[in-house]
């Protein structure tokens, strides 16, 4: 049994539903959280949270209750000892990313929720202080384990039904009230048409408006993605793919089945030691998406280096 830290976001919708599938739920405490789910969306088996730490101590003290974790700390020095892994969790700062290194200096495997930060240098930051200590490391969208959508991430797959991609529409939620919508939220719909895609991007330009984000990403290979985020409107996760061979049109918003298979295949990379999620494509999302506030603020398309 994996022995897991939780730093951050307890209080946040993603801590409060992935403690609860890791942990269950203590129904004498389930009105702690307004984000509380009765019962939890999923079960995530072979890990259990036994130390949380938060800036925010009425809201760890909260999760301990709720989802069963035993020990509260009163420091982020204090996850450094007698752990298996870390999830640091989605606080609504964009900057949860600032409790990674430590655990990275260390060699401690570490879930952190995204995105992966919020700049591109302090992305490439984490990812080589992972690399220099050998040390596991993943962010993903859960989206890359949405039921529908990810057999097309499989090359062999996509190949064989689709051929080649030339052009993906992939649209979702971004809204405005977050901070940074595209980039805290609008990476999702990214993340699902870049995976698609699976070349490297080359230009990014923002022709929407404000409430109306649409990105358009041109690929090295001639492939063509556009991002829609409509604000005010309640879209589902979904794409459209066209390829030499033919197309296909995929909507999914399963989140127990995604979230729960997320967090299941980080634990299985701890288990096994081994580092299965590409931190290369998870920094190109991060590129797109501050290269599209970029286009926004200047008008112009950005080319990627």
């Amino acid at each position: 049994m994996i022995k897991l830290g939780f730093v951050a976001g307890t209080g946040c919708p993603h801590g409060v539903w992935f403690a609860e599938m890791i942990n269950g739920l203590n129904e004498k405490h389930k009105h702690l959280n307004e984000w509380i789910t009765d019962p939890p969306m999923a079960t995530v088996e072979g890990a259990r949270i036994v130390r949380v730490f938060d800036e925010d101590r009425q809201a760890a003290e909260n999760m301990a209750k709720f989802a069963n974790v035993p020990e509260v700390a009163d420091k982020l020095e204090d996850m450094f000892d007698g752990l298996d892994a870390v999830f640091i969790g989605d606080d609504f700062t964009v900057t949860h990313y600032k409790y990674a290194a430590p655990f990275l200096e260390r060699g401690i495997p570490t879930f952190l929720d995204k995105p992966l930060a919020d700049t591109l240098p302090a992305a490439r930051a984490l990812v080589d202080l992972a690399n220099r200590n050998k040390c596991l490391f993943t962010s993903p969208s859960a989206l890359l384990y949405a039921r529908n959508f990810e057999p097309y991430y499989r090359r062999e797959y996509r190949e064989e039904h689709l051929g080649e991609i030339a052009a993906v529409c992939s649209m979702g939620p971004a809204d405005l009230m977050w901070e940074r919508p595209f980039l805290f939220y609008g990476m999702h719909s990214v993340v699902l048409g870049h995976y698609i895609i699976d070349d490297r991007p080359v230009e990014v330009i923002d022709v929407g408006e404000r409430g109306r984000t649409v990105v358009c990403v041109k690929y090295m290979k001639g492939a063509q993605l556009t991002v829609m985020c409509p604000h005010g409107v309640p879209v589902p996760f979904q794409v459209m793919v066209q390829g030499s061979k033919g197309s296909v049109q995929l909507q999914d918003n399963d989140a127990g089945y995604f979230y729960s298979n997320m967090l299941q295949d980080f634990v299985g990379m701890v288990e096994k030691g081994e580092q299965t999620f590409d931190l290369l494509q998870a920094l190109e999302v991060l590129q797109i998406g501050c290269a599209a506030e970029e286009s926004v603020k200047t008008g112009r398309a950005v080319r990627l280096g």
